[in-house]
């Protein structure tokens, strides 16, 4: 009589494979719709990703100049300006002089809309926290190190990139809410908090695209690599997926296609519809600029044990999987 052979355990990935799954999914929210959904829920605003960057970059600093937050979210210096207007006539941002310089004004945000971003930087951080209810204070502890080695590993790597004040505002907050948390649950959320707020400031991904695809833009890249996760896909289905409206699909997918990384076809099933699958060479890209990041990280990270680098691995893939099923993150 036949037997069943007992399945195989699954593999957990690798701690760098894992861990670039959550830097990846924290970088791609700041540019994207998924950004304003967050902030709308937490927040009970909808505003623009970008608008969104330069509100959470002046969040809990001391007034700074236009051309300060120019610089730091690489920005030209006139959208910014511009940015800047349209915020202080919603009411988001305030002007204040200049105390070296009384010719010119400061950037901060608005006294009647830091209720607004506190609120938001609450939700956000008390999400990612209970995202670990069911953890011991051990395995938050461990995974807020791991968190903690990525962010100074890759910070001390791009060394010129700016820090977020997001991390001090929220332990500010947390002092003053009366809620009971453990070490390592602050630890974590202040953590987390720094870490998500930095990577979009830290411009990682583009630096790796300048070196190894300078012919390819993030946004274009993002909808490279989720057609060749998904695809054949309608540009339709792309654009829900990458969180933009159809033109802006449709005219990534023609760069993509002038770069000769996609290729088109008409819907076996519907003659009127076309589907984009990725070509070879796009294939092949893909898996080059993965491998470069994996690399780079792996770098920042430093020697690990063995023993940590398990541990790691599996803690971050529960944390991945948590934060995905709350909606803080979405898989591709």
């Amino acid at each position: 009589m036949p037997t069943t052979r007992p399945s195989e355990p699954t593999p957990t990935p690798s701690l760098e494979a894992t861990t670039l799954r959550l830097l990846n999914a924290f970088a791609r929210i700041a540019e994207s719709q998924e950004h304003t959904r967050i902030f709308e829920e937490m927040g009970g605003v909808s505003l623009p990703a970008a608008d969104l960057r330069l509100l959470e970059y002046l969040n809990g600093r001391p007034p700074v100049a236009t051309s300060t937050v120019a610089a730091a979210l690489v920005t030209d210096l006139s959208r910014t300006s511009r940015q800047a207007r349209r915020l202080e006539e919603l009411g988001y941002v305030a002007r204040v002089p200049d105390p070296a310089d009384g010719r010119r004004t400061l950037l901060q945000v608005a006294p009647a809309a830091q209720p607004v971003m506190n609120a938001s930087l609450l939700g956000w951080a008390e999400a990612s926290i209970s995202a670990t209810a069911d953890w011991s204070d051990d395995e938050v502890a461990a995974l807020a190190r791991l968190l903690r080695i990525v962010h100074t590993g890759l910070s001390g790597w791009l060394a010129d990139r700016p820090d977020s004040a997001a991390p001090e505002l929220w332990r500010r907050l947390v002092a003053e809410d009366g809620v009971a948390r453990s070490e390592a649950r602050l630890d974590l959320g202040e953590t987390a908090v720094r870490l998500f707020a930095w990577l979009p400031q830290a411009r990682w991904f583009e630096q790796l695209l300048r070196d190894h695809a300078p012919d390819l833009s993030p946004q274009v890249y993002l909808t490279l690599v989720v057609v060749g996760r998904h695809g054949p896909l309608a540009v339709s289905d792309l654009a829900e997926r990458t969180w933009v409206d159809h033109t802006q699909a449709s005219k990534r997918v023609s760069r993509l296609q002038e770069l000769g990384l996609v290729e088109r076809a008409a819907d076996t099933f519907d003659r009127r519809t076309t589907l984009v699958r990725c070509s070879r060479r796009g294939v092949a890209q893909v898996r080059r600029l993965g491998a470069a990041q994996r690399a780079d990280l792996s770098a920042a990270l430093g020697p690990l044990d063995p023993a940590d680098r398990d541990r790691w691995a599996a803690l971050a893939e529960r944390y991945v999987a948590a934060l995905t099923a709350r909606g803080l993150i979405s898989e591709l």
